[in-house]
Formats: C-alpha cells, structure tokens, sequence
C-alpha cells in the first residue's frame, strides 16, 4: 500500500473517527492477550500491521476489548455466552469502528443482532502480521462499524499487500466502488427451506430488489464438520507455542521441564483451548490424519470447486438457522473455508449474511448500498 494514505472522513460530520481493537490485535506497549489468562502478562512490542495503517490516517484507537479466548467458539463446551464486546462498543456509540478477528462467526452472528454491520474481508487483502493465530489459512482481521459506506473505507486503508505477510494478494491498494450492473443473487433454496417464514420472507423481500437464481450448496450439511476438524488441527499447533518458557504466564510451582508445560498450560488455558488443542492432536494423530484431516482438506476444495460465481455475483444467507450455535456454524464456515468476503447486517430486523467471490467486495457494498 501506498506511504501516503487518505485521511479519513467520516459520513457524521463533526466527528472523530475511533477504534478499538478485539484483544488478539497487538498494539506496541498494550497487553495483547487474545483472552487467555496463559498471555495475561504479554506486552506486545510491536504495532500490527492494521493498527500503523489506522493510526496513519487520522483515526485514533482508543482501547482494546475482551474477546473469547483465541476468538474460539463456546459452542464445544458449552460453558458460557460467547463474548462480543467489540460489536456492543460499536453498537454503543462508544467507537466508530472495531478491528475483530472472526473465524467461527461470532461476530458475525452479534453485529446484526446489534444493529451493525461487520465486514469480513477477502482472505489476504488484509494483513495479519500483529494478529494473535488462531487457525492460520482461515484468520482474516475485519470490521465491525455502524454503516458500510463509513466500514468500505476504512476497509480500503487497511487492505493491501504487506511484505510481513506472505499469504496475500499482490494488490498494492484496493477501492470499493459500486458497479454500474444489476446484480444476481444465489438463493440457496434447500438452506431457506429450513428457516421460520418470517426469516424467509426476509430474505426474499431484500432479494427481490436483485435478479435471484435457485442454487445448490453443496456440501452444505458437512460445512461445520470440516470447518472444526481443519480448525482445530490449525489452532492445536498455534496453542503449542504457549509453554511458559518464552513469553506469557509461567506457573512457578514447576520443579521440570514438564511440570513447567503441564502446570502452565493446565492453569492458563481455558477448557475451550484445552479440547480445540486435544481434538486438533487427535486430527492429526497418525492414526486420523488420512481419514479426517486429509479427507476435510479434499472436502474444502470441492467446496470452493462448487461455487458458481459466474452464474450469481452473490449467495445470501441468513444468519441463523438454529437456536444451537454448532448447527449456525454451517453459515459462517463457507466464508472462511474458501477465502471470500462476507458482509453480516440487519435488515427488517432479521440478520442476513452475503458472501461474494475473492477480492468482490464491490458487489456487497452495491447491494448494501441498493436496499438501504
């Protein structure tokens, strides 16, 4: 990206633009815990590359908020309500803009159920140098904001090639503009033959503003599977880093090497990281990487081999299908499985979700822009 970045402008005039940060975002001097007890001491000594280029074109970030630990799901242990304290700032007035990483949907699941908006980019048009890992092929920083004509540009000042990063794009810049074209929606039909008419009709009334075609997603029903089987392989190694020995908490009642391991990751992991580390070995056991691990990675390319994007510009979705999280996944895993942008938003009070095809970003902001 360009040196010389467009200060912002905000849509509300008088006004300063804000940020704040989910907790897996490192800014220099700022305590950068992603919510593990096990980073609770970690002071990052560095600015990701998302917070240099907020900084540089005027907008102020002004705190940082809690987050599920490593940005994982409650779902798989049921122990508590997900946390989304990044949208409710946002949604609050108290922030322009929050800065979230969002691989399982929790984000996008609350923005819409808070009114906002929350933007989720092509995967590597924005960088995650600074971003804490959690699932490395599926990590992609994002924004939650009040509009998404205010949230497109400041999409446009975050993206872009970094060096720091190698699984991007080579694009220096990227602008979101509206193209001049009626756009085509992808109705996936045996997806909306599931949800309560009123989200239904939903639907189809913000569709009808658009040319529709019946679509099959296929896969669909193992959407969730593979995205927890590859998920969890990638997360389970990026949790081996925290052993108490180089950064983060270290328990002192170690008298080994092993009691450091044990004792450290046992006290300052929560039971979440704990079961996504024991599934992501037994994925990648000997014994399981063919039949599972292999087999999810050949279900994901067929995923993406599936999509017909030269057929519709867009597939819609709803936001929920279920009042249980793990079946809601099979909505938000397509996005990050395939590497493609997604905008989640609230329209007539039910939540949607529309997914495009890489570096497409256009297309969402034009059918936000289209019915509003």
């Amino acid at each position: 990206m360009d040196n010389q970045l467009t200060a912002f402008t905000p849509s509300a005039p008088n006004s300063v633009p804000t940020a704040v940060l989910d907790g897996s975002i490192m800014r220099r001097g700022w305590t950068a815990k992603a919510g593990s007890r096990i980073l609770e001491s970690y002071i990052s000594p560095f600015d990701a590359t998302v917070v240099s280029r907020t900084i540089e074109s005027g907008i102020d970030i002004i705190g940082m908020t809690a987050m599920n630990e490593f940005g994982l799901p409650t779902f798989m242990t049921g122990a508590e309500e997900d946390i989304h304290e990044a949208v409710s700032t946002v949604a609050q007035g108290k922030a322009s803009f929050a800065l979230c990483s969002d691989v399982f949907g929790t984000y996008r699941f609350y923005a819409p159920e808070k009114g906002i908006v929350y933007l989720h980019p092509t995967y590597g048009t924005v960088s995650r140098y600074g971003l804490v890992p959690l699932a490395c092929s599926m990590d992609q920083i994002g924004i939650a904001c009040k509009t998404p004509a205010d949230g497109f540009k400041f999409l446009s000042i975050i993206s872009g090639n970094d060096p720091k990063d190698g699984a991007m794009f080579p694009d220096e810049h990227y602008t979101y503009t509206i193209p001049k074209r009626k756009l085509t929606i992808g109705m996936p039909a045996g997806i909306l033959e599931r949800l309560e008419g009123a989200v239904r009709e939903n639907i189809i009334s913000f569709s009808s503003a658009f040319e529709t075609r019946e679509i099959e997603l296929k896969h669909f029903d193992v959407y969730k599977q593979v995205m927890c089987i590859l998920a969890c392989a990638e997360a389970g190694s990026n949790l081996m880093r925290y052993d108490g020995i180089k950064f983060g908490y270290r328990d002192p009642s170690y008298k080994s090497v092993n009691d450091l391991y044990t004792y450290t990751r046992t006290n300052a992991l929560g039971l979440d990281a704990k079961l996504t580390a024991i599934v992501g070995f037994m994925v990648l056991s000997k014994e399981n990487y063919i039949p599972l691990y292999e087999k999810a990675m050949k279900i994901r390319r067929l995923i993406k081999e599936s999509l017909r994007f030269n057929e519709y510009d867009i597939i819609i979705l709803p936001t929920s299908i279920s009042s249980d999280s793990y079946e809601n996944l099979s909505l938000y895993a397509l996005a990050p499985l395939a590497g493609l942008p997604s905008v989640s938003f609230s329209f007539k009070g039910h939540g949607i979700q529309l997914i495009a095809n890489a570096k497409n970003e256009n297309v969402l902001l034009s059918a936000l822009e289209t019915v509003r």
